[in-house]
């Protein structure tokens, strides 16, 4: 029988462990007693990543009217929650930059995964959604699964890409005939053991098929437009994302159809700055 997700991750989790420097803070969060002093505390621990929340605050991605100086003021201005998400982003990409050979590299998984990043947090305000950080880093753990795919079974994973290369394959079977499951649903269960919310695991379990999402429907849809415009502005990784939008995410999001290229626009506006804060500085 071949593993489950859950057993993939178990096995390979040390290899796929979330960075210590966000379990911390997430810990602390989660600590009524822990204050937004003691949480830049431990941030402030990691320059490179102070550096980097600092740059992002104050880039035009937020526009903030006046200069972000310490990551206590980006606390109070952003959203102690809302710096984690910022945290956990950075941390993450630093975390996981080699691949094995013959699979995308880090550059273009990255690329792909911020540039559905900056389209989600656009998506979200556009629509009038809360917790926009939040969704900023579902966009980045979308293909979170592929990421564990790629470093637990490269030889499995180089034949699904293999498959798609060719003419009239269905992408959503190719990975379920390999693995027994997609990489949709493995990315939710590692994200699951990383103990993050159900508002980042539900999202990233059914960004290819918002419409079954029962929970966190809306959040769902905004991964999902959000994949399809990361693909103009960034290569897609492999056949599979590249699919048309489901129609009933406009619904879903309130949103007309038509601002499609404006969302477009603005996610290649602010996207390089995003990659040259996020990725390229780590």
């Amino acid at each position: 029988m071949p593993p489950s997700p859950r057993d993939l991750v178990h096995e390979n989790l040390e290899l796929v462990s979330l960075p210590e420097i966000v379990t911390r803070i997430n810990g602390m969060i989660e600590d009524p007693e822990s204050t937004a002093v003691d949480i830049a505390e431990v941030i402030a621990e990691d320059a490179a990543l102070t550096a980097r929340l600092l740059k992002l605050v104050n880039s035009p991605f937020y526009n903030f009217p006046s200069q972000v100086d310490t990551l206590s003021m980006a606390i109070t201005i952003v959203g102690t929650r809302q710096l984690r998400d910022l945290a956990m982003a950075a941390a993450i990409t630093g975390r996981f930059r080699r691949m094995p050979e013959g699979l995308p590299d880090s550059d273009a998984f990255w690329h792909h995964n911020l540039a559905c990043a900056t389209a989600a947090r656009r998506i979200a305000q556009a629509a009038g959604l809360r917790q926009q950080e939040q969704l900023f880093v579902a966009g980045l753990l979308h293909d979170i699964g592929k990421l564990v795919m790629y470093l637990t079974a490269p030889a499995q994973s180089r034949e699904v890409l293999d498959r798609l290369q060719k003419p009239d394959t269905d992408p959503a079977t190719v990975e379920a005939r390999v693995f027994g499951f997609d990489h949709a649903e493995l990315g939710a269960e590692l994200l699951r053991q990383w103990r993050l919310p159900d508002s980042l695991v539900q999202p990233v379990r059914w960004h290819h098929a918002p419409a079954v999402a029962s929970n966190f429907h809306p959040e769902a849809a905004v991964l999902h437009l959000a994949e399809a415009i990361a693909n103009t502005v960034a290569p897609p990784l492999s056949a599979d994302d590249d699919r048309p939008i489901d129609l009933q995410v406009w619904n879903t999001l309130a949103l007309d159809p038509e601002r499609l290229e404006t969302l477009i626009r603005d996610t290649e506006r602010h996207f390089p700055g995003i990659v040259a804060i996020i990725y390229e500085a780590a």
